[in-house]
């Protein structure tokens, strides 16, 4: 961890050095003697914060949740009567050859001009409106819990890109200091070939130690540079970004027990909610469809303002109010297709909710399994590179004394090597492991 942190600081303190470059370009950091393009460092809250901001996802499934209240407005406003207004302006030379009521001058005018108001409003839709309105509430819940578990999906995709990018760090660093411990294991050699106490062998080995270790220099470095563009495009940003370390990443226990964790994904993760919420959409459609059996009665009404004319077809003025029944008896076999087609899919959302239930469970229980695992791993890693660190110092001191081969040198050198990225990998392995679990549960743990 002091090494990230050591990392990292160099990095951020070369960057703030170099000359500021085009907007969509950044500016190269040297580390470790090699060039790394690094525009700015990133902590993790601030890199889910702009990947949210950046991500097409969550545009979708914000306004995926604006169209679902959208659509619950538009159900409650069924059961309110609608109004228009109309206006009309009318000029024709066919006229009436009657008047109006007996006695009553003849209109002579051949224009009409008429404005009104109308309104109308169902009295019975059998059970329609609310099985309308209970589909939009039920697609509303759908719609927030999709947009919570995209959020935390985004969350998961910007974590993974945070982490890697750190894991990148991390292995420049031990790629560095298998650099160093080879350059220094060389030079032990070559002191040994003048001295007379070991071959020309033993020089060449060390070499084709400190190339190799080179190598993984160059690997390591090609791979920080490939997660830092990866984590730029994550943020939104043009620019290769750097990971900057959390204060630690050793492993915290969760905030509940196993059994708690697995429960609380069962009963309230985000998938979970959004496919009972479509279970319960399509048993609404069932009902609403079914309603096309029911007679509809609308009452309608509304009140006309007109200028009394000759004109056949004038608005005539006065009010209206009107209480009528509709209901199709034969439309082609439409009303039994709507049928069909709603029980389908309620049919397919039943089934999708229960497979989704098994299946939160399932991978609840095995990322609760898989944590501990990777936190006994971290564990075993940490004691794995104190080993190695210690084989590695007897080793060099039994070398330098003439006790122990180059070859055994080379090898505790090969041990501590791995050991260190067993390290790197363990520690990454169980943050990623936990923030998938977090994306499965839908809360921080």
């Amino acid at each position: 961890m002091v090494a990230v942190v050591a990392l990292c600081c160099a990095i951020q303190g070369a960057a703030a050095q170099q000359v500021p470059a085009a907007p969509t370009d950044a500016a190269p950091v040297t580390v470790r003697g090699l060039a790394v393009r690094i525009d700015s460092l990133l902590d993790l809250p601030s890199v889910i914060e702009r990947a949210r901001a950046a991500s097409p996802v969550i545009a979708q499934a914000e306004e995926g949740l604006r169209v679902a209240r959208s659509e619950v407005r538009v159900a409650t406003g069924a059961y309110l009567p609608s109004l228009s207004a109309n206006s009309a302006a009318l000029r024709s030379n066919i006229l009436s050859s009657t008047g109006g009521v007996a006695g009553d001058p003849v209109p002579s005018s051949a224009d009409a001009y008429s404005a009104g108001l109308s309104s109308s409003l169902d009295l019975f839709t059998g059970g329609r409106r609310g099985a309308e309105r209970q589909r939009a509430s039920a697609d509303l819940v759908a719609a927030t819990a999709t947009d919570r578990s995209q959020t935390f999906a985004i969350a998961l995709v910007a974590s993974r890109a945070y982490y890697e990018a750190l894991r990148g760090a991390d292995l420049l660093t031990a790629a560095a200091s298998r650099v160093t411990r080879a350059e220094r294991g060389l030079k032990y050699a070559q002191d040994r070939v003048r001295a007379g106490t070991a071959t020309k062998s033993d020089e060449l080995r060390a070499r084709l130690e400190l190339t190799g270790a080179r190598q993984q220099q160059l690997a390591a470095r090609d791979t920080l540079q490939s997660a830092a563009f990866a984590l730029g495009r994550v943020v939104g940003a043009d620019v290769p970004i750097g990971a900057k370390p959390p204060a630690s990443l050793e492993p915290a226990p969760l905030a509940l027990s196993d059994s708690q964790v697995v429960q609380l994904a069962v009963t309230s993760a985000p998938a979970v909610e959004a496919a009972q919420a479509a279970r319960e959409a399509g048993a609404a459609s069932v009902r609403a469809s079914r309603t096309l059996y029911v007679p509809n009665v609308r009452l309608t009404g509304g009140y006309n303002w007109a200028r009394e004319s000759v004109v056949i077809g004038a608005v005539r003025p006065g009010w209206q109010l009107a209480l009528g029944t509709s209901l199709p008896l034969f439309n082609g076999f439409q009303r039994e297709d709507a049928i069909t087609r709603a029980e389908a899919t309620a049919h397919v959302a039943r089934s999708t909710a229960l497979d989704v239930q098994r299946q939160v469970r399932s991978d609840a229980a095995r990322l609760v399994t898989a944590l501990h695992f990777a936190e006994e791993n971290v564990a075993l890693a940490e004691e794995a590179v104190r080993a190695a660190q210690e084989d590695l110092r007897v080793q060099t001191e039994r070398y330098r004394a003439g006790i122990s081969t180059l070859l055994d040198e080379l090898t505790s050198q090969v041990a501590l090597t791995q050991a260190e990225l067993g390290r790197v990998a363990a520690r990454y392995n169980y943050q990623v492991t936990r923030a998938s679990l977090e994306a499965l549960v839908g809360r921080t743990l």
